[in-house]
């Protein structure tokens, strides 16, 4: 093991030589975060000798940034004091940094080996990536995710002896408001603080979403069991039932995000198929409820304040299934008849498609038709977990694992779909280094939690699917080639609605599942028209909110131009404007075509990737235009 260390610090070593000689540094030689770092860095013109870093923070410096950040520190230090008595011990100390990368406040350590660390982390010193270099809290400000940068990571030379973990801490709002930071000097071996400073992180944000003094918290997530646990998702709400603030884990369970770019104001209405009433009573149990984006999620009232009035309720307006979207036109349903069938003996499917496309619905559809439907159907988005809290998520953990942990431990994703069906979602982002631990569940079928020697068998029907080419990340060493060959017992390929023929059909099937009544939403020909070249980024969820937008703007159940979103809107402007040979979209499109064909010299590979569609798409262009 020692050996190992030492050549894989041999290796950073030796990459940073090449970066600084201006040459390629061959990708499984550095971890992609540093690198992109070292590059920032050169583009920002720092000097690896640098010694900017150890000049003293002036004290009105200190002084000014303490009351900036006061309200921060009140949520942050208790949870600081905490931690470093857990950790302290074990030779870390810590920091906590503003979103711009100064120092507020510092636990260290008096041992002369420290110097260098209190001399870096004292309040108002400067950890930004421009001034100090690859550092971990600089890069956890700017990439927004959790860092870990260690030795000859580090940019500046001064560096090189430290290993250092940080966290952002994002507040109610979703926004950067600074970064919880772990150092203690590099001794070469693993790192293996990341999941500790994560879940005090957590803690901070829990208090900021606690602080919002509004009517109604709810703690939300998959399991209800983790409902109580400091993975929860947590959501504030006002009287009203408007959305005062989330934690992020409740922001991505729920796609927050989302709502918020196209509405001034979420409320509970907005969020959940239920009324507020019938989940307030549920202090002691969690109740499961079917949220705006599909996902079901157990709710459980995390306080309910007297005094506010009650939040108010409006009755739930019938949302389309999620189901509903997935209509399979006769082009693909061979394909997806096949699927099913193959699903039926235990071959894993792997799904790919673009975003939007439909892979969650096609794996629920696998699971609700396969050997497994009894069970459950247990979905993990592999990118959206933190790298320090994937182990605890997958595999679980025992009583006592780490700080924080859950008395008496709790089930992984893996134990829970035990029975089910197991759906790996964008697992081309899983990182490299877990890649082998879950080929070895996949093949030996048992997993062992962490703090424990046990091993418990599991069993579950296999569902994966990503929006990234699989076969580029094996060439670039970013995705194992034998868990690619253990996930892909068949590939369903999703096509992008801008590819699909049956594009018509789907609007039509779409307007008719989003009717109250025997008559569905009429589109007029000019809406439809538009809808019929729009390039549809966002897939099937976009044209989804295209016609729930139109649905509800029209008057007299007719969908005009007018009631469509405006970037569909706009694009109207252009469409009677000649466009080239004939002055048509056709002749445009025949246009581009031809000309895309010419410069590969009719290589249809080459073209069709410039084209951004698949070649039998294009097979099918060539031959409609005679080309």
């Amino acid at each position: 093991m020692h050996k190992k260390i030492v050549d894989l610090n041999t290796q950073v070593q030796q990459a940073r030589e090449l970066f600084d000689e201006g040459h390629v540094v061959p990708s499984q030689w550095v971890r992609d975060e540093v690198l992109r770092s070292w590059l920032r860095c050169r583009k920002h013109g720092v000097s690896p000798s640098g010694q900017l870093l150890l000049e003293a923070a002036q004290f009105d410096q200190i002084s000014y940034i303490r009351n900036q950040h006061q309200r921060l520190m009140t949520f942050a230090e208790p949870e600081m004091h905490r931690l470093f008595r857990a950790i302290s011990s074990a030779g870390w100390v810590l920091a906590c940094l503003e979103r711009e990368g100064r120092s507020i406040k510092y636990f260290g350590n008096d041992s002369p080996c420290y110097e260098l660390l209190g001399a870096a982390l004292n309040p108002g010193m400067d950890l930004s990536e421009d001034i100090a270099g690859t550092n971990a809290p600089g890069c956890a400000l700017i990439e927004g995710r959790p860092s870990l940068v260690c030795g000859s990571e580090h940019f500046l030379h001064s560096f090189r002896d430290l290993s250092c973990v940080a966290v952002p801490i994002f507040d109610p709002a979703g926004t950067l408001v600074g970064a919880l930071n772990a150092s203690k000097p590099y001794d070469g071996r693993p790192v293996g603080i990341l999941e500790a400073v994560a879940l005090a992180t957590r803690s901070v944000e829990n208090r900021m979403v606690d602080d919002l003094r509004g009517a109604l918290v709810l703690a939300l997530h998959y399991r209800p069991e983790l409902t109580q646990s400091p993975m929860r998702g947590l959501i504030h709400f006002g009287e009203d039932g408007e959305v005062l603030g989330a934690n992020p884990s409740a922001r991505q369970m729920l796609d927050l995000e989302s709502l918020e770019k196209t509405q001034s104001q979420v409320c509970f209405k907005d969020l959940f198929s239920c009324r507020a009433a019938e989940i307030e009573g549920s202090q002691q149990s969690p109740v499961e409820v079917e949220c705006h984006n599909g996902a079901r999620l157990f709710l459980k009232v995390e306080s309910l304040r007297k005094g506010l009035v009650s939040v108010k309720s409006t009755p739930p307006q019938r949302r389309p299934d999620i189901s509903q979207s997935f209509y399979v036109g006769e082009p693909t349903k061979p394909l997806f008849d096949k699927a099913h069938r193959a699903f039926q003996f235990g071959v894993p499917v792997l799904v790919t498609g673009e975003t939007g496309t439909g892979k969650e619905v096609l794996a629920r559809s696998l699971h609700a038709n396969g050997p497994s439907s009894k069970g459950a159907f247990v979905a993990v988005n592999c990118s959206a977990i933190p790298a320090g809290l994937i182990e605890s998520e997958l595999f679980g953990y025992a009583d006592g694992a780490f700080t924080g942990a859950r008395r008496g431990g709790a089930k992984g994703k893996f134990e829970e779909a035990n029975g089910g069906t197991l759906f790996l979602d964008e697992i081309g982002d899983m990182p490299v280094e877990f890649q082998a631990r879950l080929l070895r569940v996949l093949q030996e079928r048992i997993v062992t939690r962490l703090g424990e020697e046990k091993s418990r068998p599991v069993s579950f029907s296999l569902v994966c699917a990503t929006h990234r080419n699989l076969d580029e990340l094996m060439e670039s060493g970013d995705f194992r080639s034998d868990l690619y060959y253990r996930i892909n017992g068949l590939r369903v390929q999703l096509p992008a609605l801008r590819e699909r023929e049956d594009l018509d059909a789907l609007i039509d099937h779409l307007l008719a599942s989003m009717s109250q009544e025997d008559s569905p939403p009429i589109l007029t020909a000019e809406a439809r028209n538009l809808l019929r070249h729009h390039s549809w980024r966002g897939n099937i969820r976009e044209l989804q909110q295209a016609l729930n937008l139109g649905q509800a703007l029209s008057t007299q159940g007719i969908i005009d131009v007018e009631h469509l979103p405006e970037d569909i809107k706009a694009k109207n402007d252009t469409a009677d404007v000649d466009v080239g040979e004939g002055g048509t979209l056709a002749a445009a499109e025949r246009q581009a075509v031809r000309c895309v064909l010419e410069k590969h010299n009719h290589n249809v590979s080459a073209a069709a990737r410039e084209l951004g569609i698949t070649r039998a798409t294009l097979y099918r262009k060539i031959k409609h235009f005679g080309l």
